[in-house]
C-alpha cells in the first residue's frame, strides 16, 4: 500500500492531483479543507482560516493521519491532500507510514508566483466558499515553504528527528495534537 503525501501551495493544484490519484489508484483521499468546511460551514471563506480555527485544523488533520495510516494498514492506497509544507511533516509521515509497512511517496506541485495569484483570484470568482487568501499571505506562505528536495521525491532515507524528540511519531503526535503516539 502507498500513501501520498501531496506538497504545495496554494494554487498548485494539488486537490486536483489529489483527485486524480483517488481515481487512478483506488485510492481513499483525504482532504482537511472539507472536513474543516464541512464542520465549521457556518464560519465561511475568512472564518475557516482564523487564528480560533488553527488548533480545531492541527487536531482535525490529525485525526485524518490516524485513519489514513489505519486504511493503508488494512489495504488502501491513501492521499493526504495537505499541502505538507514542511520537511518536519513530510519526514514524520514518510517514517510513520514506514514503520507500518506502508509506501509513503512525496508528490510535489511547483507552481509559478503569477499563475498561483491568477488561479486562487480565478477560485474567488468561481466559488464565493474557497478559501480566500491575501497577496501578502501568498508571499509570506512561499517564502516560508520548504520544497522537497530529491531524496524525498525519490523515496531517499528520512533524515534523524528534530532534537528533543524520541521518535518521529512523538514529534507527529505534538504537531498533531490528536494523533496518538502509540
Amino acid at each position: 500500500m502507498t500513501v501520498y503525501l501531496i506538497v504545495g501551495l496554494p494554487g498548485a493544484g494539488k486537490t486536483t492531483r489529489a483527485k486524480e490519484l483517488e481515481l487512478s489508484e483506488s485510492a481513499l483521499r483525504l482532504t482537511p479543507d472539507d472536513w474543516q468546511q464541512a464542520v465549521f460551514h457556518g464560519d465561511g471563506p475568512t472564518g475557516w482560516r482564523a487564528r480560533e480555527r488553527a488548533d480545531q485544523r492541527d487536531r482535525i488533520e490529525g485525526k485524518l493521519v490516524e485513519l489514513g495510516m489505519r486504511a493503508a494498514q488494512l489495504g488502501l492506497d491513501v492521499v493526504f491532500d495537505f499541502g505538507f509544507w514542511g520537511r518536519d511533516e513530510r519526514s514524520a509521515l514518510r517514517w510513520i507510514a514506514a514503520s507500518l509497512g506502508v509506501r509513503a511517496q512525496v508528490v510535489y506541485l511547483p507552481v509559478e508566483d503569477d499563475e498561483q495569484r491568477r488561479r486562487v483570484t480565478g477560485r474567488w470568482s468561481a466559488d464565493a466558499a474557497q478559501f480566500r487568501f491575501s497577496d501578502a499571505e501568498l508571499t509570506q506562505w512561499r517564502a516560508q515553504f520548504e520544497a522537497p528536495d530529491q531524496a524525498e521525491l525519490s523515496g531517499g532515507p528520512v533524515p534523524p528527528v528534530p532534537a528533543g524528540y524520541a521518535t518521529w511519531r512523538q514529534w507527529a503526535s505534538e504537531r498533531w495534537p490528536s494523533l496518538p503516539q502509540r
